[in-house]
């Protein structure tokens, strides 16, 4: 509840203060006043799907739900935001297809995926809040570089109130985040991927190859993912059945320490996470670096990974 009301209020505080004419234009971007104003109905919409997840959240963390339903909630409030705020990924679709359904489809499927991605990493002390806090703070430098003044305050807002939570949640920690508080998280990094723009389909230099900056941002929580539901299908297992073979744990496994391994993957989200934000104003060729450097240092954590001994093996 605490992360929530971090994103949430200062948000609402910022629109209500914009709303009532109380922001000096000699102080701030005429851009943003305009933007705040223009992107309210949006706002509302976004920060009702924002307390949907965390209310879906608070009931699983008291009454565990089947996988499916929170599956299909997951991604029916995505759906819903994406339609209403015209949040999407890949709009350039929609004249191929005959219409926006297609792109809403990718959009939910997007955050779902985030929001369990964040999710995951929460089986250890301080892991998932300060992955979640240095992503959305490369979001906020990424946000900046582009003049996308609101993402940039908003991703900003989410890293606070990550960062806010990891005294209290940094091994050995005194408050769980809990569902309701990782879903929270990754729906609004989902959102605030989506909502930054990558591709100027109307100039003429396009730049289809800044796509990759939502990967490469999220490349640490996909990797555990994508790792840990591979290990579990690998052995028979419902990838939905949670155990101890997350990244974090295979680290804990060969060695380091619980507070070591959170500052572990913090810097590791933190390595991939700054290439991202050179892709905004680098070339073509070197965002194809970025994403051979990201991919190379994954590669490269997955045969370690392999090669090192179990602890006490």
């Amino acid at each position: 509840l605490g992360i929530v009301l971090g994103i949430v209020v200062p948000l609402v505080g910022a629109f209500g203060i914009a709303a009532a004419g109380f922001i000096p234009t000699d102080l701030v971007s005429e851009d943003l006043t305009v933007g705040i104003a223009t992107e309210s109905r949006a706002a509302v919409v976004v920060l009702g799907g924002l307390i949907a997840v965390h209310v879906l959240g608070l009931v699983d963390d008291r009454v565990p739900l089947p996988w499916l339903p929170k599956l299909l909630f997951m991604l029916a409030v995505p759906a819903i935001v994406a339609w209403q705020s015209d949040t999407r990924v890949l709009t350039a679709l929609d004249g191929i297809v005959g219409g926006a359904w297609l792109s809403v489809l990718l959009t939910a499927l997007w955050f779902a995926v985030t929001m369990n991605a964040i999710n995951f990493m929460d089986n250890m002390d301080g892991l998932a809040g300060g992955t979640a806090c240095v992503i959305a703070a490369a979001i906020a430098g990424v946000g900046l570089k582009q003049e996308q003044w609101l993402v940039a305050g908003a991703a900003a807002c989410v890293s606070g109130a990550a960062l806010g939570f990891l005294p209290l949640n940094f091994p050995r920690a005194k408050i769980f985040m809990g569902d309701g508080g990782s879903l929270a998280l990754g729906f609004s990094l989902a959102f605030l991927t989506t909502r930054l723009t990558y591709v100027d389909t109307d100039g003429t230099d396009p730049r289809w190859d800044r796509i990759i900056i939502p990967f490469v941002l999220l490349a640490v929580p996909l990797y555990d993912m994508l790792s840990v539901v591979a290990i579990r299908l690998s052995q028979g297992r419902s990838p939905f059945l949670g155990d101890l073979q997350h990244l974090s744990h295979r680290f804990e496994g060969r060695g380091l320490s619980r507070p070591r391994v959170a500052v572990a993957v913090w810097t590791l989200t933190l390595i991939v996470g700054l290439g991202a934000v050179i892709v905004t104003d680098g070339s073509p060729a070197q965002s194809m670096v970025i994403a051979a450097q990201t991919l190379g240092a994954l590669a490269l954590l997955a045969v370690v990974e392999r090669g090192m001994p179990w602890r006490g093996a």
